[in-house]
């Protein structure tokens, strides 16, 4: 598993580190969320670096998780882009397993669109928010479980578009997230 989120921050976060000792220690805390305890409850937030091609700065794909401290579940599940993303088509959200014979493999085996749920140019950014943790899935009309996904599997991936028809894709390790939402 420390291999495969290895791999993940090296193509979501480019660096030349001295060993492989700093790359595991960035990664580590690159993926670790921050959390913020408040009387009623508590905010997870994780912002995840990428650079699209052909770009000189960084953009932030930014995940919030707020949990009521009387509820198991969370109250929503926000995914928060620049807004200088195709809103009408959504965020494409895909999980993962990391499996192993002699080499790593990522077999995907859910994926759900969600739509955002609001676009401020005064903030420059779109929000596509998980009421409860559960999402409708356009195509089956079914209800989607993202936060026992994001509890089962091994990894998140979103997947967004730009008006040039150019996507991103970004790929999160859901380990540091499991480890400590089950402590709050």
């Amino acid at each position: 598993m420390l291999i495969l989120t290895l791999l993940l921050f090296d193509s979501a976060y480019s660096q030349n580190p001295d060993s492989l000792e700093d790359i595991a220690d960035a990664a580590v805390k690159m993926f670790t969320w921050d959390i913020q305890k408040e009387e009623r409850g508590t905010l997870m937030f994780l912002d995840v670096p990428y650079q699209r091609d052909n770009q000189d700065s960084e953009e932030y794909l930014t995940l919030t998780v707020a949990k009521d401290k009387n509820q198991k579940r969370p109250e929503f599940i926000s995914i928060i882009l620049p807004n200088n993303v195709v809103q009408a088509n959504g965020i494409f959200i895909a999980f993962a397993t990391a499996k192993t014979n002699d080499r790593w493999k990522i077999e995907f085996e859910k994926s759900v669109k969600v739509p955002f749920e609001k676009c401020s140019e005064e903030k420059n950014t779109c929000t596509a928010r998980i009421i409860g943790g559960y999402v409708k899935d356009d195509e089956t009309k079914e209800k989607v479980d993202i936060f026992q996904n994001f509890m089962d599997f091994d990894h998140v991936f979103f997947l967004f578009t730009f008006p040039d028809g150019s996507h991103e894709s970004v790929g999160v390790p859901l380990c540091f997230f499991k480890e400590q939402y089950k402590k709050l």
